[in-house]
Order: structure tokens, then sequence, then C-alpha cells
């Protein structure tokens, strides 16, 4: 994506715009430019994480001052997918890569890695606010970097000077939160209060080291306002109380998404990771009929589509149905897809321009002309960073890779000329 040298960051353009670009990955420069202040890759798992987090944590606090909406799409999504298994390079991966000339993983899973190293530390990071709070981690993160940025910046040394600065051992939350990738269960339960003008509820926290501790915020919403409030957990139950003007009609709990836990859209996400792991790679022709049933299980999993997957699910399933002349069920899942949203704005347009084109495709083959022609117009219609993607011409035989725009227009040409 980007290569740094003294006094200079210089990107690959093409890298850039595949994600979208300032519009739709507004990240993406102040990450890397973060990377010329923060330590280098260290090939292991937990330094990993610090090293991919740490970026990512300074272009979200850019953001939440800049573009807080995409300071939150960004927090959300990583809340989602923080909790799905990934695998750092080791040094024994980049020596047997040096070695052998060849990369342990492809470009395509090199990146998810990277992703999902990049959502965990920083989400860890997040989290880390609510054990030290906010002021004492901007206080740590200069120092560690004038302490160690040039040395030994290794996840040992950032929890010594956050120690230093918390004036306490913080060894349960760096062993359970990077070395052991825990995710604790958080729930928020409301209870009865025989006192006027009182809420009453309790923290239960599940999986977290018994002597761990979060400040769990909440709101709780009244007929006279929102009512903020923050609970330091103690062991699995916390009781709380909160002084409210008026009877309290609602709480929810970590309204920032400030501490990696499991949510419902992780766990839901986790389990359609989990069935879409059986699809054959790549898939061919005789494999359809059962990546078809696999992707269906997949949206099964997720009805509510808590996971925000339900988009881009159901466009790729029109895309293999499609190819397999199941033309109706084609065309219902794409028009889904075409009406769907997803957490990521880019992946919206994306998935809604990409179902356009197959939709338009599927109408094209049940001779309606006109409507497949409405369907390449708006398609054409999605911003300029989307239709620069590249498009199979095939879900199951790449014969050619043309960008959305050139597929879409031979579509426009196929029905003018029908």
């Amino acid at each position: 994506m980007a290569i740094h040298s003294p006094g200079k960051i210089g990107f690959e353009l093409g890298h850039y715009t595949s994600a979208g670009g300032d519009e739709f990955a507004p990240d993406v420069i102040p990450r890397e430019v973060s990377r010329a202040w923060v330590p280098g890759a260290r090939w292991n798992r937990e330094d990993g994480w610090l090293t991919e987090g740490l970026p990512e944590y300074l272009a979200w606090r850019y953001l939440l001052e800049t573009k807080p909406d995409a300071a939150r799409v960004v927090v959300a999504t990583a809340m989602r997918d923080a909790g799905t298994e990934i695998r750092l390079l080791t040094l024994a991966d980049i020596q047997s890569w040096w070695a052998h000339g060849q990369n342990v993983l492809d470009g395509e899973n090199r990146e998810i890695e990277k992703r999902r190293a990049r959502q965990r530390g920083f989400m860890a990071l997040r989290t880390l606010e609510t054990v030290i709070d906010r002021e004492r981690v901007d206080r740590a993160l200069p120092d560690f970097i004038r302490r160690y940025g040039k040395g030994d910046a290794s996840l040992k040394n950032f929890q010594i000077v956050c120690e230093e600065i918390a004036g306490r051992k913080l060894d349960w939350f760096f062993r359970y939160s990077f070395r052991e990738a825990g995710i604790p269960e958080i729930e928020l339960r409301r209870l009865a209060s025989e006192t006027p003008g009182v809420a009453a509820g309790e923290i239960i926290v599940k999986g977290l080291p018994p002597e761990g501790s979060l400040r769990v915020e909440m709101t709780v919403r009244t007929a006279q306002g929102v009512v903020e409030h923050s609970v330091a957990t103690r062991g699995e139950i916390t009781p709380f109380t909160v002084n409210i003007p008026a009877p309290a009609l609602g709480m929810t709990l970590d309204p920032d998404m400030r501490i990696l836990r499991w949510t419902e859209a992780a766990a839901k996400s986790k389990a359609q990771s989990g069935i879409l792991a059986g699809l054959p790679e790549p898939i061919q022709a005789k494999d359809l009929p059962a990546a078809i049933e696999i992707y269906r299980r997949a949206l099964a999993a997720d009805p509510e589509d808590a996971s925000g997957r339900g988009q881009s699910l159901r466009e790729r399933l029109g895309e293999l149905e499609w190819a397999h002349d199941e033309w109706n069920a084609a065309l219902d899942d794409l028009e889904a897809a075409i009406n769907g949203h997803s957490i990521s704005p880019f992946e919206t347009y994306l998935t809604r321009g990409k179902a356009y084109l197959y939709h338009g495709l599927a109408l094209l083959h049940e001779r309606r002309p006109k409507e497949a022609l409405e369907d390449a117009r708006a398609g054409m219609a999605m911003p300029a960073e989307v239709l620069t993607q590249i498009v199979l011409e095939s879900p199951i035989e790449i014969h050619s890779r043309n960008t959305l725009e050139q597929r879409l227009q031979i579509l426009i040409n196929a029905a003018t000329h029908y």
C-alpha cells in the first residue's frame, strides 16, 4: 500500500483506489502516515497485533475529530470482525519464504490477515482506554515510541510503559487481550428499582480473568433525555444504580463500542465464516449446487442480518444462481442485494453495483431488455471509485477481468441492440 523512507511516504495509487480512495477508505492515509512514527513490523503474533493495530488506532483517533461517521464505521467493522481467527506470519514463515522464494500466503490472504490483525490490535487498544483511561493511553503512546521506537518496540515494553504510567500491574490485560486473544461476553441486565428516580441493574462479564476490570459505559434513555453512566466491573457480576430524571425507557451497553467483546454481530459473522469455509476453492461448474447451498446456509444462520453481511452474501449467491441458470432465484437474491446495505458505505455501493450488473444479465436472458438497460444505467450511476473495481466475466471461469464500468457498458450495448 505504501513505501516509507525518511521524509517521504509513497502510495501505490492502484491499491489506494481499490480500497475506495479517500471517500470510502478515509483511514488509509492517516494510518500510513502514522506508520512513520510507530515501530516497524515484528514477526510474531503479539507484537504483530501491536504494530498493525497502533497505526489503525491513531488513524481512528484522527477520524474521530475530522470524520466521526467514518470513525464509527471503522469501529463497527472491527468489532464485528476482530473475533475471526487469524494467523500472523511467524519468523519461521519469513525464513521459509526467503529460503524457497515462495510466499506462505497468497496476496489476498495476506491482506485479510493484516486487516484482521489491524482490527484486533486496534480494538485491544480501544479497550485499554477503559482499563487505564484515555488520558493515560495518550501519555503512554508517545513515551513508548520515544523510548523504544528505534529499538525493541515490543508488546512487552509497551506493557512496561503502560504500567509505569498507570501505576499498577496490567499483566492480566496484556496476557488476555494480546497473548491469549481473549474476547469476553458482557451483558447489561436491568433490575427492578423500588426507589423513584433510580434505575438499577447489573453488568455480567464472562470470560475475563478474575483480576480483570473494565470501565463499561452505558446510556439510560428517559422521557426527559439520555443519562450517561459508567461502571467499573468487579468479578463476574457488578451491580449498579443510576439517578435519572424520569422513568427509564431503555438501557444501552457500551454505546460507543469501546470494548472488544462478543456482540451478536461478531457471533453471527463468525458462524457465517465457519459455514463459508466449506466452499471449494476455486469454485468450478461442477461445484455450483454445493456452493449455492453453502451460501444459503450462511444466510440462514443470520436471518436478521445482525452481522451486516447479508447484502454481499445475497449478491454472491445471485451470481452463482445466475451461473447455474437458476434465473428466478438469481433475480430475487440480486434484487435483495440492490436494496440492501452493509456496514461499510463502499461495500454497500460495490455490492449494489455488481448486483445491478448480474440482475441486468439475468433480465436480458429472460428477454426483458428494457429492464436490463435500466439496471445497467443504475449501475453506471454508482460512484466513480466503485466503477473502477475489477469484475470477473464469470463467477466460475475467469476469461477476462474488466472493470464494473466496462461490464455495465457491455450490458448497455447488448440491451440497446437486443
